[in-house]
């Protein structure tokens, strides 16, 4: 029996080294019956073709994560918006403006409430494999999802396949949108020179959190003005401040009730992705993250405390999915390293690649239309390129929800939603 090579024999024990080490990814109750249900009523759509059927579940995941980060939803921070023309709303938002008045081209500076950069990438890369796992489950697809150790972000086993497929990968992901959070507010008044008067926009507290009703605000387009509107959908209550995961009870019983609500929502989703990648500027474009600085900017935006210039609405650094420049940067390098350590390999089909909830919408052509088919080989194998060198891809896919870029056909078939 012939003796492997010393890079084969290395390459095996690390791999077996990060398999022996990754652990199952258990997710709660509550959010996988929230990922269950909505991929429920996506795919009881009847008409609608595969690219559609991806965006909705890219912006499925979206929702889920949205209930992911109002846990944290607070009593302070809360942003008044008068808006005369409408009933005065509390709004809780992610992003740095007041989202009703963005969606009619006027900005009103507000601190977002999104969590650190830290625990973002924590429960995004949780939920994506969570997400990813019920999708196998529903193609009745044999892959296992773990979570892997550096520098494998998630492990995808599939024992069907002779030799066991082994797809090692790096997660970047990021949601394209957050829904506000709304409250609905009795008109507030300020006392100014003994006179009681109208507030404008402040920054307020919400001291009836617990137990009222709260809701999310979702642009629903007016095709007679051609022009987005904040549309209210309660989303129940939270009842106390132990109780996290309200929100996804009340997403659940939201698209159980009232169905109207995901079809507002995609429809949103989609045209927020459109104008997300064509950086059009348009009203929904200013709820997207990344969307920047507002234009045209009011005399009032506040300059930047820690830097020159001015407070973005979303900055680059919020890019969604793999789309923001040093996510794809590192994710390079991951992917390299975990091609190198474990290749050559004769005892598993093994694969690298990225895995996201959006491809790089703006920055796919720049960063990795010169990379996606790049194949190497090691320098002892690549001496006088024999015709049975081996040559590896760099990346064996680059996955999302929306869209995978495969070189790999197990790849290409295995992330087929």
């Amino acid at each position: 029996m012939p003796t492997q090579s010393p890079n084969i024999q290395k390459s095996h024990l690390w791999i077996e080294k990060i398999l022996s080490a990754a652990q199952p990814i258990h997710g709660e109750d509550m959010e996988i019956s929230l990922i269950v249900s909505v991929l429920n009523a996506i795919y009881k759509k009847k008409i609608m073709n595969a690219h559609t059927r991806r965006n909705l579940i890219a912006a499925a995941f979206d929702l889920v994560v949205a209930a992911e980060y109002y846990r944290s939803v607070a009593h302070v921070d809360w942003a008044y918006c008068p808006d005369p023309m409408g009933d005065p709303l509390l709004i809780y938002p992610y992003t740095n403006a007041c989202p009703r008045c963005a969606l009619k081209g006027e900005f009103v500076y507000h601190t977002a409430n999104k969590p650190k950069s830290g625990s973002i990438g924590t429960a995004t890369s949780k939920l994506l494999a969570l997400f990813l796992q019920e999708l196998f489950l529903r193609k009745e697809r044999p892959i296992n999802v773990l979570k892997g150790t550096e520098p494998v972000d998630v492990v995808f086993r599939d024992n069907a396949t002779t030799p066991t497929t082994i797809f090692f990968a790096e997660i970047k992901a990021a949601p394209l949108v957050t829904l506000p959070l709304v409250v609905k507010s009795q008109r507030l008044t300020i006392n100014k020179e003994n006179t009681t008067q109208n507030a404008g926009h402040l920054m307020a507290d919400n001291p009836q959190l617990f137990g009222s009703e709260i809701g999310v605000l979702v642009p629903i387009y007016n095709p007679k003005t051609k022009r987005w509107k904040g549309q209210f959908f309660g989303l129940g209550t939270k009842l106390n401040q132990k109780d996290e995961t309200w929100a996804y009870r009340g997403f659940i019983a939201l698209i159980e009730s009232t169905p109207s609500f995901l079809e507002t929502y995609f429809q949103f989703w989609r045209a927020a992705l459109k104008s997300y990648g064509q950086r059009d500027q348009s009203d929904i474009f200013w709820l997207t993250n990344a969307c920047g600085q507002p234009n045209p900017r009011p005399e009032d935006w506040p300059h930047r405390t820690r830097a020159s210039g001015y407070e973005s609405i979303s900055d680059s650094k919020t890019s969604v999915g793999m789309d923001r420049t040093d996510d794809l940067k590192k994710a390079t390098y991951q992917v390299l390293k975990m091609g190198a350590e474990g290749r050559p390999n004769s005892d598993f089909a093994y694969k690298v690649g990225v895995v996201s909830n959006i491809h790089a919408v703006r920055h796919f052509d720049e960063y990795m239309g010169a990379l996606k088919d790049i194949i190497w080989t090691r320098a002892e194998q690549a001496k006088d390129l024999a015709p049975d060198s081996e040559f590896f891809n760099l990346f064996d896919g680059l996955i999302a929800l929306t869209q995978t870029t495969a070189r790999d056909p197990w790849v290409q078939k295995a992330f087929e939603f």
